[in-house]
């Protein structure tokens, strides 16, 4: 009885102490776009969720704003979280989080990210660039077109390449030929991509080939692997190449780890491209209707017609950890 009484006096004093961390948490996290760029100058991250920037369900333009001012002159640490900060809440806003995605389509914050996020060569600039090529749709990113060219030709990193093979600018194809052709670049295979992405057949006929090849068409872990330039360089051809093999026998095997459908490989290709649709998410496939949707996309936007029959249905398998 005693031990007891002695256990629910210690639990109440850990409770205590626990509701006053959090209040405390609570009284110091950030409130207001002033708050965080001060947290962040002061050496503190960002974390989640962003709190007080969000007005009516929307990122708050003045603090967006506010933001955007900071974004032009911080040091690289606060360029790097504000970006994560923009990041999180275009995100957590966007109507179509709910539905398994992760596209960034709020107009204000890619404006941000792709004006003030690239005018510095710094951790900021790659984390922008870095967020607008996975998140962002290619047609949200053509209002941008000069300055990612002209971010290339300031500062020429891999992230830059791949930046603009995914928005694919015509005014870039000089300056990434040049580039390309230098004993520093011509090796890379992020230089080779984006040559690709804006024209050059003889090279994307490479990594097509990579893709068709007979002893890759036998082995899941090489058609992964193929798959990713092609998704980088997302022309019709290249997205066309991939979404013909969404009926994959295919499976990547480690064993007493899992395995794994490569069809979730050729949808993860293809919402590079199309993050807007819920249908190409991996996390989404729970029945093969599932998969008969992403192959209707497929159809409709690229014009592939399936004749094979599907492959038994499969996404992941864990292997359950043997007991010592």
């Amino acid at each position: 009885m005693i031990h007891t009484a002695k256990f629910v006096m210690l639990a109440c004093v850990l409770i205590a102490q626990t509701a006053e961390c959090d209040t405390t948490k609570r009284i110091i996290m950030p409130t207001n776009a002033q708050e965080y760029i001060a947290a962040f100058r002061r050496g503190e991250d960002f974390t989640r969720p962003s709190v007080g920037i969000i007005v009516g369900g929307q990122p708050d333009i003045a603090a967006l704003q506010s933001l955007g001012r900071e974004l032009t002159v911080g040091e690289p640490s606060v360029r790097e979280n504000i970006v994560t900060l923009l990041v999180e809440a275009g995100l957590r806003t966007d109507p179509l989080t709910p539905k398994g995605t992760e596209v960034l389509r709020n107009p204000h914050i890619i404006a941000l990210l792709a004006g003030p996020g690239l005018v510095k060569s710094d951790l900021g600039r790659e984390a922008a660039m870095d967020a607008l090529r996975k998140l962002v749709r290619p047609a949200d990113l053509a209002p941008f077109k000069d300055a990612i060219t002209e971010a290339l030709y300031l500062s020429p990193t891999e992230e830059a390449f791949l930046l603009v093979a995914k928005a694919k600018p015509p005014q870039a194809k000089v300056l990434v030929d040049r580039l390309a052709q230098s004993t520093q670049w011509q090796k890379v295979e992020a230089a080779k991509i984006a040559r690709a992405a804006l024209g050059a057949k003889d090279i994307e006929n490479e990594f097509l080939a990579l893709a068709t090849d007979a002893e890759t068409a036998k082995n899941g872990q090489a058609l992964a692997q193929a798959l990713g330039p092609l998704a980088l360089i997302g022309t019709p051809s290249s997205l066309k190449a991939i979404a013909e093999r969404l009926r994959t026998p295919l499976t990547i095997h480690i064993p007493g780890v899992f395995e794994k459908s490569v069809r979730l490989n050729v949808l993860e290709a293809l919402l590079y491209n199309f993050p807007d649709q819920p249908v190409l998410y991996p996390n989404n496939i729970i029945t093969e209707a599932n998969y008969a949707a992403a192959e209707r996309f497929c159809t409709m936007t690229l014009g592939v017609i399936y004749t094979n029959p599907s492959p038994p249905f499969m996404t992941y398998d864990g292997y359950p950890i043997p007991l010592e």
